[in-house]
């Protein structure tokens, strides 16, 4: 996965950028030019003014949207080359790993739709033994075989009281856990906001698919995830649970919202109402602009789509 996505080959290190109508997903602030907006209210709310992170920043499209709506120092982490690239080009303080910013102390470390795309493990449970699923490497093929589950991995499985479900693989979210630790060593941040398609491990049952693993390419589900290695985005739903219980440990208080209801806390209803008076007073031109603005904001706020997205609020003890 490692290799897919980030390589010099890989998904996200071509010359095509990825986040936008042309390429091959939208997130939020590329449907919303008024997400960061929201975003930003609830940083005022609690004084977030400086030191702040944006991992994953993609094209920037989050990043200048909280730059319009709030006053802080912001640093930006890209791993992608291409997306690097038009971020120096807009003049943003862009790095390529967290090592490289120069403070040692932030006040929030944000991302969107980042640890979906951090490389995870799969585990099966078979005849009362955990397996893991491996890629199997020849010549001119990938193939999918079973192997005895590395002790790590059974820890981060016992460690998240994760049972077995019938017919169902389980994604193991070790390296996105990894991840976090990483960042709160560095950093040791008051807060941090984490956005991302995903679930409670007490929904997983519920969810009809026997794995989460899954491809995209122009904006459709893309098929089998070995026949097309380096060309498609890979990429999982987040156990939200795994996440709350090693934020916990790292003495976080953590609160878990649906992306709807982290907009109707941070002021979407009146703002909403406010763009729908303007569409009625307004014509011509000027009403079909506000009209794409309504759209916008009625897609991050929709339940079944990315309304229904997880909003992570983790506040150091």
């Amino acid at each position: 996965m490692e290799e897919s996505l980030y390589s010099e080959s890989g998904f996200f290190n071509t010359t095509k950028v990825r986040s936008n109508i042309e390429g091959d997903f939208l997130t939020s602030p590329e449907v919303s030019k008024y997400f960061g907006k929201f975003i930003s209210h609830w940083m005022n709310e609690n004084k977030i003014k400086s030191n702040v992170v944006e991992i994953g920043a993609g094209t920037g499209s989050l990043a200048t949207q909280i730059q319009e709506y709030s006053t802080n120092n912001l640093f930006l982490v890209e791993k992608s080359n291409t997306a690097f690239r038009i971020l120096k080009q807009k003049e943003f303080n862009v790095f390529e790993t967290l090592d490289l910013i120069p403070v040692d102390k932030v006040n929030l470390v944000y991302m969107n739709e980042v640890l979906d795309n951090i490389p995870c493990s799969v585990g099966v449970y078979k005849d009362g033994v955990w397996l893991e699923k491996i890629i199997k490497i020849e010549s001119d093929s990938l193939s999918y075989e079973l192997a005895p589950m590395r002790p790590e991995n059974l820890t981060w499985i016992e460690s998240n009281n994760i049972e077995p479900l019938d017919d169902i693989e389980i994604e193991i979210q070790r390296n996105a856990t990894k991840y976090l630790e990483g960042i709160v060593s560095r950093f040791n941040p008051n807060y941090l906001l984490i956005i991302d398609y995903g679930y409670e491990f007490h929904e997983r049952s519920s969810i009809p698919y026997k794995s989460l693993i899954r491809t995209y390419k122009n904006h459709h589900l893309a098929g089998e995830t070995l026949l097309q290695p380096t060309t498609t985005d890979i990429t999982y739903d987040v156990n939200f649970s795994s996440i709350k219980n090693c934020l916990s440990r790292l003495d976080y208080a953590v609160e878990l919202h649906t992306q709807k209801e982290f907009l109707q806390l941070n002021g979407f209803e009146a703002f909403y109402k406010k763009i729908q008076t303007k569409f009625q007073n307004a014509d011509g031109l000027d009403k079909l602009k506000i009209k794409s603005d309504l759209v916008g904001l009625e897609a991050i706020n929709n339940n079944r789509g990315l309304g229904g997205f997880k909003m992570l609020i983790a506040k150091k003890i």
